[in-house]
């Protein structure tokens, strides 16, 4: 199989898995599914930008009806609001995992439907409040150094750099990261 079928076959999985999440009714099955296919999708994406090539005609257009479909929604609006919640984590835990969340949808909205076709008009600048909490918090935000930031993110996706405190010692990257210190396990402390 040559890697132009191997792309169509990795699209129509997409494009199948997209519909059948959309019958799920356990949810938690649903949100769990949906989060799989949005990383299959960015993998896909991957794959044709270091190939140099794009999607399969008709692929995007299929992809943004199924995530109009009322289901699909719900799920992107949880993944959304999952990744606003790790923001407010960003002096902590949180700040990689929303990057990484924020970085995705963001590919999804450029790649294949604005957000305005698919969130309610007040959920519009969501993704702008992310980024704006990622500035409140930026003096406090443990740094990710430039080599753990995934491959696959674009340059221009500037919040993974937005930390300003590059003079943080290891123990409180530590600390920040993992909400361990030393008086919780160390009795001598």
């Amino acid at each position: 199989m040559n890697d132009s079928q191997t792309k169509k076959n990795k699209e129509k999985t997409i494009t199948i898995r997209l519909k059948e999440v959309a019958k799920e009714t356990d949810s938690i099955t649903q949100r769990e599914e949906f989060i799989d296919i949005v990383d299959e999708i960015i993998d896909l994406w991957t794959e044709n930008r270091k190939a140099g090539t794009t999607w399969t005609p008709g692929f995007q257009g299929e992809v943004a009806e199924l995530l109009k479909l009322t289901e699909n929604r719900a799920s992107l609006y949880l993944y959304l609001a999952e990744c606003e919640e790790y923001a407010l984590k960003s002096a902590t835990s949180g700040f990689y995992a929303s990057c990484s969340m924020l970085s995705k949808i963001h590919i999804l909205t450029e790649e294949f439907i604005p957000l305005s076709e698919i969130v309610h008009p007040n959920d519009i600048e969501t993704l702008e409040v992310i980024e704006e909490t990622y500035l409140n918090y930026a003096d406090d935000i443990p740094p990710i150094p430039h080599d753990k930031i995934p491959s696959w993110v674009p340059e221009t996706h500037s919040w993974w750099r937005i930390p300003t405190r590059h003079d943080m010692s290891k123990e409180e990257i530590e600390e920040r990261l993992y909400e361990i210190y030393p008086e919780d396990w160390d009795p001598n402390y």
